[in-house]
């Protein structure tokens, strides 16, 4: 028995390689991916997943797990191939960038009002910014007052001790110096809302519509033929390597946060929402999958691999492998044994007198 085993196997082995070799596969491939498509037009997305597996799903290889240290190097070894890329020479930026796209994000920037004096009005009243219009007031009220003041006129011998420099004047007449200082900086306390209310008018005048449109066109004028080496080379790859620091840390940080978590379980959820009562084949049909697309890409990915498997014996090492799991088996081996059991049973008599009943009978031709 065990032969007859060993011959049914290698007889099964050699068909399927068979199908391969032949490239047959391909066949195959349509055939299944085709059926594939058929099945899922009855089948829902709740049916064979739900919106808890997905959230595991992304917890596990999005959330917790680990960044390994080979994917940073490789980040950081293409980043530097980038910024030495030859490409880089002999592209200007309207070729990866074109001017209608250009265009169409200054429309949007135009017609986005709204949120351009949103962001002057938070930026105007910023301290940061604050602190700069009232350094800048302090600094031109007080050279003013040294300079230009009727004090300096007035007063004998002061304004040539100004030309011999601050020191002296700090030295000579502190108190003096002190007071202005106060009353600089009580005034423009005072009056610093103003200031930034007539600031913040005043940006949003700059910045109206037309304007915008005017600096587009000088900024489009300015890069639209320069080459990508010359942005490039104001970055050297330390630059880069930082960068890539940068934007790990903060991905680190970022995909633990209660905020990341909340937002994915959202779309998961609206996901599923939308969806998942639908069939697949359709879900597939709106996100632009087809069957042809599928078996085309298929057939793209696995040729190469298939082809180096069957040189290399591996296939047929694999295929003989998962059979022997079946022919080897007590299951089979019963068959086996059941079927010879059978045909011990038949006598010869009765085998020939069989055959005999099957043979066809023979037309002679007069």
């Amino acid at each position: 028995m065990h032969d007859l085993i060993h011959q049914l196997l290698e007889a099964h082995v050699d068909h399927e390689l068979h199908r391969f070799k032949t490239g047959n596969y391909k066949q195959a491939i349509d055939e299944e991916v085709s059926a594939a498509f058929e099945w899922i037009k009855t089948i829902k997305l709740k049916e064979v997943m739900t919106a808890e597996q997905i959230l595991g799903i992304i917890r596990r290889n999005v959330v917790e797990l680990p960044v390994a240290g080979g994917i940073t190097e490789l980040t950081g070894e293409m980043s530097r191939m980038v910024l030495a890329s030859r490409q880089n020479r002999k592209t200007a930026m309207e070729e990866i960038f074109a001017r209608k796209q250009y265009d169409d994000i200054v429309d949007k920037i135009v017609s986005m009002e709204d949120a351009r004096k949103g962001l002057i009005h938070r930026l105007v009243n910023s301290s940061a910014y604050s602190r700069q219009i009232s350094e800048v007031m302090y600094n031109g009220i007080k050279e003013y007052i040294l300079s230009e003041n009727i004090v300096v006129k007035k007063v004998p011998g002061l304004s040539s001790l100004i030309k011999a420099g601050t020191f002296a004047v700090h030295k000579t007449m502190h108190s003096l110096e002190v007071a202005m200082e106060n009353r600089i900086k009580t005034f423009i306390q005072g009056n610093l809302e103003y200031t930034l209310k007539n600031s913040e008018r005043s940006l949003n005048s700059y910045f109206n519509n037309d304007r915008i449109v005017d600096m587009s066109e000088e900024i489009w004028a300015a890069t639209a033929q320069t080459r990508l080496s010359e942005y490039f080379n104001t970055i050297d790859a330390d630059d880069m390597e930082d960068f890539i620091v940068i934007g790990y840390d903060f991905w680190m940080h970022f995909r633990g946060t209660p905020y990341f978590k909340g937002i994915y379980t959202e779309l998961v959820k609206y996901f599923f929402k939308k969806y998942g009562d639908r069939e697949l084949d359709i879900l597939l049909e709106e996100v632009g999958v087809t069957r042809e697309m599928v078996i085309q890409e298929l057939i793209a990915a696995l040729s190469p691999g298939i082809e180096k498997a069957l040189s290399t014996g591996y296939l047929e090492e694999r295929i003989r492998t998962r059979l022997k799991s079946f022919y080897f088996s007590p299951e089979a081996a019963s068959l086996l044994s059941h079927k010879q059991a059978l045909q011990k049973q038949v006598s010869p008599e009765q085998a020939s007198s069989r055959k005999t009943r099957k043979k066809k009978p023979q037309i002679t031709e007069n």
